[in-house]
Protein backbone atom coordinates (compact mmCIF):
# COMPACT_ATOMS: atom_id res chain seq x y z
CA UNK A 1 0.00 0.00 0.00
CA UNK A 2 1.19 3.55 -0.88
CA UNK A 3 2.31 5.57 1.99
CA UNK A 4 0.73 8.29 0.92
CA UNK A 5 -2.78 6.69 1.43
CA UNK A 6 -1.83 5.12 4.80
CA UNK A 7 -1.50 8.53 6.37
CA UNK A 8 -4.26 9.89 4.96
CA UNK A 9 -6.22 6.98 6.11
CA UNK A 10 -6.50 8.47 9.65
CA UNK A 11 -7.64 11.64 8.29
CA UNK A 12 -10.52 10.17 5.94
CA UNK A 13 -11.41 8.18 8.69
CA UNK A 14 -12.15 11.40 11.04
CA UNK A 15 -14.23 13.63 8.05
CA UNK A 16 -16.33 10.21 7.37
CA UNK A 17 -16.95 9.74 11.11
CA UNK A 18 -18.34 13.86 11.26
CA UNK A 19 -20.66 13.48 8.50
CA UNK A 20 -21.75 10.34 9.85
CA UNK A 21 -22.30 11.87 13.43
CA UNK A 22 -24.08 15.21 12.32
CA UNK A 23 -25.83 12.87 9.94
CA UNK A 24 -26.79 11.15 13.20
CA UNK A 25 -27.64 14.59 15.13
CA UNK A 26 -30.29 15.93 12.00
CA UNK A 27 -32.18 12.94 11.84
CA UNK A 28 -35.02 13.58 14.11
CA UNK A 29 -35.75 10.21 15.69
CA UNK A 30 -35.31 9.23 18.78
CA UNK A 31 -32.02 7.92 20.37
CA UNK A 32 -29.97 8.79 17.32
CA UNK A 33 -28.25 11.35 19.52
CA UNK A 34 -27.14 9.00 21.58
CA UNK A 35 -25.65 8.00 18.78
CA UNK A 36 -24.16 10.33 17.12
CA UNK A 37 -22.18 11.54 20.66
CA UNK A 38 -20.48 8.55 20.95
CA UNK A 39 -19.65 9.11 16.80
CA UNK A 40 -18.46 12.33 17.95
CA UNK A 41 -16.17 11.24 20.82
CA UNK A 42 -14.68 8.45 17.91
CA UNK A 43 -14.24 11.54 16.09
CA UNK A 44 -12.22 13.51 18.55
CA UNK A 45 -9.88 10.61 19.26
CA UNK A 46 -9.58 10.27 15.70
CA UNK A 47 -7.97 13.98 15.38
CA UNK A 48 -6.10 13.58 17.58
CA UNK A 49 -4.54 10.03 15.84
CA UNK A 50 -4.02 12.63 13.41
CA UNK A 51 -2.32 15.39 14.93
CA UNK A 52 0.07 12.47 16.15
CA UNK A 53 0.36 11.53 12.70
CA UNK A 54 2.09 14.98 11.74
CA UNK A 55 -1.17 16.37 9.92
CA UNK A 56 -1.57 19.71 11.94
CA UNK A 57 -4.19 21.39 9.79
CA UNK A 58 -6.88 18.20 9.27
CA UNK A 59 -6.36 17.32 13.12
CA UNK A 60 -6.98 21.35 14.59
CA UNK A 61 -9.73 21.47 11.92
CA UNK A 62 -11.38 17.96 13.29
CA UNK A 63 -10.92 18.76 16.93
CA UNK A 64 -13.01 21.95 16.28
CA UNK A 65 -15.77 20.60 14.39
CA UNK A 66 -16.27 17.61 16.91
CA UNK A 67 -15.85 20.52 20.15
CA UNK A 68 -17.12 23.59 18.34
CA UNK A 69 -19.49 22.66 15.08
CA UNK A 70 -20.83 19.01 16.51
CA UNK A 71 -22.85 20.89 19.37
CA UNK A 72 -24.41 23.25 17.30
CA UNK A 73 -25.52 20.68 14.73
CA UNK A 74 -27.01 18.79 17.77
CA UNK A 75 -29.24 21.79 18.52
CA UNK A 76 -30.47 22.20 14.83
CA UNK A 77 -30.98 18.07 15.22
CA UNK A 78 -33.09 18.98 18.50
CA UNK A 79 -34.95 22.09 16.75
CA UNK A 80 -35.78 19.69 13.74
CA UNK A 81 -37.20 16.78 16.30
CA UNK A 82 -39.32 19.55 17.99
CA UNK A 83 -40.54 20.47 14.99
CA UNK A 84 -41.52 17.08 14.01
CA UNK A 85 -42.94 16.18 17.26
CA UNK A 86 -45.37 19.72 16.43
CA UNK A 87 -46.04 18.70 13.59
CA UNK A 88 -47.44 15.93 14.17
CA UNK A 89 -49.59 17.18 17.09
CA UNK A 90 -51.43 19.02 14.78
CA UNK A 91 -52.82 16.88 12.80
Amino acid sequence: MDDRIRNNAPVMAGWITLGITWLLFLIPFPGLGILGWVGNLVALVLSIVVLAKGETGHGVAQLVCSLLISPFVYFIGLVLFVGALGALDSM
